[in-house]
C-alpha cells in the first residue's frame, strides 16, 4: 500500500500537470487575443478612411449638380443646333501662345 506521503505526492503532481497544461491554454488565448486586437486595428483604420471617402461623395454629387444646372438655362432651339454641354467642373490655364496646359 502506498503512503499517505506518497499519495499526495501524486496528486500534487497531477494538479501540477494540470496548471502547466492550463498555462499552455492560457498562453494560446492571449496570443490569439491579441491577433484579434491587431485585426480590430486594422479594420478600425479601414473604418476610417472609407468613412473619409464616403464624407467626400456629398461634394461630388453637388460638383455634378452644379455643373448640370448650366444645362437648364438652354431652350429646345439650343438643342437643334448643337448639343449643349454641361459647365466646366475643371479649369485648366493653356499656355496661350501653344494653346496646350500648362503642367
Amino acid at each position: 500500500m502506498k503512503s499517505s506521503v506518497q499519495t499526495a505526492i501524486e496528486k500534487k503532481k497531477e494538479e501540477l500537470l494540470q496548471l502547466k497544461v492550463l498555462n499552455k491554454y492560457t498562453y494560446d488565448l492571449v496570443l490569439q487575443l491579441e491577433e484579434i486586437q491587431e485585426k480590430l486595428q486594422t479594420m478600425g483604420e479601414g473604418v476610417e478612411s472609407v468613412a473619409l471617402i464616403l464624407s467626400n461623395w456629398q461634394n461630388v454629387i453637388n460638383s455634378i449638380s452644379l455643373a448640370s444646372m448650366g444645362v437648364m438655362k438652354y431652350s429646345a432651339q439650343d438643342y437643334e443646333e448643337q448639343h449643349p454641354l454641361p459647365e466646366t467642373l475643371v479649369r485648366i490655364k493653356l499656355d496661350k501662345e501653344s494653346g496646350e496646359a500648362e503642367s
